[in-house]
């Protein structure tokens, strides 16, 4: 009988060393996973931020086309997506060309709009266009056509009036097209259309007396009128000398018509006369070389400050011509020549 209790003592001593070393082992087992939810937690925080840094990497690569986001290099008007119908004005930009030199001149005042649409509204472009022209640039793809607006000024001969359409399209799937009308003009011819190195640039023709050229700039996020053709072209006259030998449109558009001239009269025995001369009688001048000298003559450019001259003296051959600029409203124009040839 004295051995029941201590057989009783030696069960509790047993279960007494098995609790505690099953206590001992849950705790390191605790331990564990604890120490295993902090490195999935670890873990889980670095897949996140390379989700982070794959996002951020998308919304920030150089491609044009899916950037829509504001930025200190960046310049926006397009609107990333357009409701079904919308339209928004994104540019606009004023002319005045002169189309007719008849008795009655008739001069088209009008403002172009560069309006963005919904993909709808280019159908009907697509059934019955004009001209067309399309290029790739870096990550879309650009087609440009000009289309008859059915409206028409009071000439005589042909007057309709022309809209021209550009299309923008993805490279890539998963993105929308968008759509542009530039409003309206006479007579269009489209020139070029070119790959720029993050752009592309659809250059034009249009009007009549003279003929003047646009460039307008296509990106998905950004359509506007190249303004900064002839920009602060008139700060220096030699510059503006460059262009106007250059370009025969921006030279037309910078001369004072009708022109009052002097020149010596071989049949008045070199007596100088004078010629008035208009749009129509005016030709090219050549008033800068290419950087080469004239064994013929010597050239002159001297600037007082609105006034501007290029003078040519010829070297024992009676070469001598003076053309006389002057700056009207901020512009240099040429207002007359003389020529004192024999």
């Amino acid at each position: 009988m004295k051995k029941i209790p201590l057989l009783i003592l030696t069960l509790i001593l047993i279960a007494s060393c098995n609790s505690k070393q099953t206590q001992s082992e849950l705790e390191k087992l605790t331990k564990k996973l604890t120490e295993k939810e902090k490195q999935i937690s670890e873990l889980q925080k670095q897949i996140d931020n390379l989700k982070k840094d794959k996002s951020l990497s998308e919304n920030t690569q150089t491609s044009d086309y899916y950037r829509f986001v504001e930025t200190s290099d960046s310049e926006i008007n397009v609107a990333e997506k357009l409701k079904s119908g919308e339209r928004k004005l994104i540019d606009k930009k004023d002319f005045k060309d002169t189309l007719d030199i008849s008795d009655n001149f008739f001069v088209y005042k009008h403002t172009s709009e560069i309006t963005q649409t919904s993909e709808s509204e280019f159908e009907s472009v697509l059934r019955d266009f004009d001209q067309i022209k399309s290029e790739y640039g870096n990550d879309f793809f650009v087609r440009v056509m000009t289309f008859y607006n059915g409206q028409s000024l009071p000439l005589e001969t042909e007057n309709s009036k022309t809209d021209i359409h550009i299309l923008i399209q993805p490279t890539e799937l998963g993105y929308e097209n968008k759509t542009f009308v530039i409003s309206d003009f006479y007579d269009v011819v489209i020139k070029t259309l070119e790959k720029k190195e993050n752009s592309v640039e659809l250059t034009f023709e249009h009007g009549k007396f003279p003929r003047k050229k646009e460039s307008i700039i296509i990106k998905p996020e950004l359509v506007k009128f190249k303004r900064n053709q002839i920009a602060n072209i008139d700060n220096n006259f030699k510059d503006f000398l460059k262009l106007f030998n250059k370009d025969s449109l921006f030279q037309i558009s910078r001369v004072k018509f009708p022109m009052t001239v002097e020149f010596a009269d071989s049949e008045k025995n070199y007596e100088y006369s004078k010629e008035e001369i208009n749009l129509k009688d005016y030709h090219k001048l050549h008033l800068i070389e290419d950087g080469t000298s004239n064994p013929e003559y010597e050239r002159f450019i001297e600037i007082n400050d609105n006034k501007g001259t290029v003078e040519f003296r010829g070297i024992e051959n009676g070469i001598s011509s003076e053309y006389i600029f002057e700056k009207i409203n901020g512009k240099w124009t040429l207002i007359t020549w003389v020529d004192a040839s024999t």
